[in-house]
């Protein structure tokens, strides 16, 4: 006679036996499941992005080193020299464009060795989204020409309108120059930083300095890809025409 004790263990074992296995002992196969807390899988935490750190700023005009290789004294009567005499003592340029595109019109003087060109220039700034720039670049875009003489309305005008703006007047509206700056479609845009000491350098050529001169004119120096030092390059002021 068996013992009720043996009964009720052989009843357990029995009933352990005759259970079908759960979900929870077989472990997921395929390659559509995803193992919790896998990058990407809900729930997981997503790894923050590290953005990429801004070059260190470059540095401000070597208006000495330039004087110098122009042979700048006091009295001399060069324009280029005049115009970095006005350099040495500008402030900072804000390029505000409320109108996210402006225009300015100026006049420059062209070195190449021994041979001064004088010419007329224009520039347009124009505003742009964060997408559009790098790591430590301003949210805009600078472009500087030289107003061709096959433009002959347009250049054979500048000198009236320019002349109108050093007397601290307002060129004609109808002023062949201004519409030409208005209707120019096609401006090679550079990108632009601060300097160590707050100049504006646009990533052209071998670069262009910008800062604010007297009476709210932009001066503008644009070194050659090589030989920056050597006094060639072009050498502006500039007033502003639409903003």
């Amino acid at each position: 006679m068996r013992s009720p004790l043996l009964v009720l263990l052989s009843g357990v074992l029995a009933l352990g036996c005759d259970r079908a296995p759960t979900s929870e002992a077989t472990p997921p196969t395929g390659g559509s499941a995803t193992a919790a807390g896998a990058p990407g899988a809900p729930g997981a935490p997503s790894t923050p992005s590290v953005a990429e750190p801004p070059p260190p700023p470059p540095a401000d005009l070597d208006v000495a080193e330039l004087q110098a290789a122009l042979k700048c004294g006091p009295g001399s009567k060069s324009k280029p020299c005049a115009v970095l005499a006005k350099v040495a003592s500008c402030a900072a340029w804000t390029p505000s464009v409320p109108s996210g595109d402006g225009r300015w019109l100026g006049r420059a003087w062209s070195v190449e060795g021994a041979k001064t060109t004088e010419v007329f220039v224009a520039m347009r700034v124009r505003n742009v989204p964060l997408t559009e720039i790098g790591p430590g670049q301003l949210n805009l875009k600078i472009a500087l020409i030289e107003i061709p003489k096959s433009e002959e309305s347009a250049f054979d005008n500048a000198e009236r309108a320019l002349r109108s703006y050093e007397r601290g007047d307002v060129p004609p509206r109808a002023s062949p120059t201004l519409e030409y700056l208005k209707q120019r479609k096609e401006w090679p845009d550079a990108p632009a930083v601060r300097t160590r000491g707050g100049q504006v350098f646009a990533v052209a050529q071998g670069g262009t300095y910008f800062c604010e001169g007297p009476r709210r004119t932009v001066l503008a120096v644009q070194l050659p890809e090589t030989g920056r030092g050597s006094g060639n390059g072009l050498y502006a002021e500039l007033w502003a025409t639409t903003w």
